[in-house]
């Protein structure tokens, strides 16, 4: 079947356009395995991408350039604001009557208008919903439900018109997006179309990995127990500030760790701030940001380092599976978001919230005891395999609804939640 994914620039497309390399995947994996997936599944997948600029295609076995369709925008501003769901409707309309499409799938609010013009066309369509915490957490101190929905639809356009729209199913991330609960918070009720609320999936490796201890390479390649990894993109919601905290308790005790922040810095704020108080600890010569990353490395960084920071507003992201399936040893903060999955001791290590100092106590004593670190790592992975869901059943699960979906199939048999 012939399949059109809708999508604004982002890490997966710029993977999926430069050859489809897993290792050189920094970002949004949920977008990534899907759509690699169905390709090799001999669907042919196209991607209708909405950008600013032009693009060159590597040449995989799954995608050239004949499968990439460039929308690009003319305007901006307001007025660029209101050119791209026009930009967007009219060119799915041209593509549809074009080229025959069994199924479209949106990637993320901003493509619906593209999502509800094939189903109005009579092509089976979904969308993929991303973060929708932000939203929950404003609404949720409005009083009034007419009053949020008003908010709703002035803040939120996109999201808020999709969760009372047309499609064929929706398909949000729980991983604290909140989007189940956006509807009682607005007051909306789920009816037009299936709505799916899963976790995300996670490459697990066969066996635990095992640190490397090599003299000729340094610190991501070879574990260190002087580095300590925060993996994430620096954003307000992700707590960076809080690691530097940390590290700057560890070096008031006499314990001069390495901090690295791997991810994209969204914004200045969180960045700045973080560095600011690097400077009154007096610490900014070790901290290091280290902007995006490959997976891989990410990955590297949460295996060899003494303990990865999971320190955010909220802690069940994809980082957490994937260096829990490393083996890494991750110490987090109480916020309860993973609760779940961990047990402090035995699997991970849990702080107090904003106890800095018994944050820094715990890496400490971590550090002093070779056989605990052993011990909770290979708990670790032993969580990961028995608690995560692998790659393979996660996006092989989503590949599977969107054939059903294509082919008009009843899409009841599979779970609203996981």
């Amino acid at each position: 079947m012939r399949i059109l994914y809708i999508t604004f620039e982002n890490p997966a497309v710029y993977t999926i356009l430069n050859g489809m390399h897993d290792d050189e995947l920094w970002g949004l994996p949920a977008l990534y395995y899907p759509f690699k997936m169905l390709a090799e599944k001999g669907h042919t997948v196209d991607m209708l991408l909405l950008s600013e600029r032009d693009f060159e295609v590597i040449p995989s076995r799954c995608f050239t350039a004949s499968n990439l369709l460039l929308v690009k925008q003319k305007k901006k501003g307001i007025i660029g604001k209101f050119e791209i769901p026009y930009r967007l409707v009219k060119n799915v309309r041209l593509l549809l009557k074009k080229r025959h499409y069994d199924f479209v799938y949106g990637m993320g609010e901003g493509t619906y208008p593209g999502v509800l013009t094939a189903y109005k066309m009579g092509v089976p369509a979904a969308l993929r919903q991303y973060g929708t915490q932000e939203m929950a957490n404003v609404l949720e101190g409005i009083p009034g439900k007419v009053h949020r929905q008003i908010k709703a639809l002035k803040e939120y356009p996109y999201i808020t018109l999709s969760m009372q729209g047309k499609m064929s199913f929706l398909l949000a991330t729980n991983d604290g997006s909140r989007a189940d609960e956006l509807y009682d918070i607005l007051g909306i009720k789920r009816k037009k179309f299936a709505f799916y609320f899963w976790r995300s999936g996670v490459d697990i490796p066969d066996k635990q990995p095992e640190l490397s201890f090599s003299e000729s390479d340094k610190y991501p390649y070879t574990y260190s127990p002087m580095h300590i990894s925060h993996i994430g993109r620096i954003s307000d919601v992700k707590r960076q500030d809080r690691s530097v905290r940390i590290l700057g308790e560890l070096h008031k005790r006499g314990y001069p760790l390495h901090l690295h922040l791997v991810g994209y810095p969204t914004g200045k704020a969180m960045l700045e701030s973080a560095m600011s108080l690097a400077r009154e600890y007096g610490i900014e010569d070790y901290v290091h940001v280290e902007g995006n990353l490959p997976q891989k490395v990410c990955r590297q960084h949460g295996r060899n380092s003494l303990v990865t920071l999971l320190v955010g507003e909220w802690n069940r992201v994809n980082i957490f599976y994937e260096v829990m399936g490393e083996g890494a040893v991750v110490l987090t903060n109480n916020n309860h978001s993973i609760d779940e999955f961990i047990e402090d001791g035995v699997n991970c290590l849990v702080y107090e919230e904003d106890k800095y100092s018994q944050a820094a106590e715990k890496i400490i004593a971590l550090m002093k005891d070779c056989e605990r670190m052993k011990s909770i790592r290979a708990a670790a992975y032993r969580t990961a395999i028995e608690k995560f869901m692998s790659l393979e059943q996660r996006f092989g699960l989503e590949v599977r609804l969107v054939e059903d979906a294509a082919l008009g199939n009843n899409l009841s048999k599979y779970p609203s939640t996981l």
